[in-house]
């Protein structure tokens, strides 16, 4: 869900923790996972319905009411729907920001981490573009690009590192993490793909090969 905090926080104390737990200080670049979940899956069309982030203990998630219907296979997916202004997930609703709102958060969350590299599993061919050109529509894309060091493609990394029969990220928690998980929720994909991380343990000369901008 969108909010665990019970405590009377400030909205942007609920969206994520201030714990320092996986924040480096310095120059040091430092890795955060992020994951969307969207209306579909036209990169030039679907609007964001979900933003999840984390970085060690520090998590940041928004439910954001969208502008366009979802699709029903990303419903069947991902358990979310829309019933006039709400947000429903598997039919209960979530608490939603503005969809500027929701990336200004994220770009506030990402300036409280040490040159932050964002890692994604097919980042480069989905989630990136999705996040670009919403910022960009919003005229944020220069203040997220000032703040961001660069992108990681956990996919393409997982290729070269491993000879699997699949690289989906639901097959690679099975098959490392032997167990499962709220698969398409971003939350639970950003929890899973930090922990698959942890395990692979990628040289430096290996991720410096699958770091990217845009």
């Amino acid at each position: 869900m969108c909010f665990l905090w019970f405590q009377p926080f400030s909205m942007f104390q609920r969206l994520f923790s201030r714990r320092s737990h996986g924040v480096t200080q310095g120059d040091e670049e430092t890795l955060v996972f992020f994951d969307l979940e969207t209306t579909g899956l036209d990169i030039y069309e679907c609007d964001i319905v979900q933003l999840s982030a984390i970085c060690g203990e520090r998590i940041f998630n928004v439910y954001i009411l969208p502008r366009c219907p979802i699709d029903q296979g990303a419903s069947r997916v991902t358990g979310l729907t829309t019933c006039g202004q709400t947000l429903l997930l598997h039919r209960q609703p979530v608490q939603t920001v503005p969809l500027r709102e929701a990336l200004k958060l994220f770009i506030s969350f990402l300036k409280t981490i040490s040159r932050p590299v964002l890692v994604g599993h097919n980042c480069k061919r989905f989630d990136c573009p999705v996040l670009h050109r919403i910022l960009r529509e919003f005229y944020l894309l220069e203040e997220f690009q000032d703040v961001l060091s660069c992108y990681l493609d956990t996919l393409a990394l997982s290729r070269e590192m491993f000879k699997l029969p699949k690289y989906s990220q639901l097959f690679l928690v099975q098959h490392f993490l032997h167990k499962a998980y709220g698969a398409h929720n971003a939350t639970e994909d950003v929890r899973a793909l930090q922990e698959l991380y942890r395990v692979w343990r990628p040289s430096t000369d290996l991720e410096n090969r699958h770091k990217f901008i845009l």
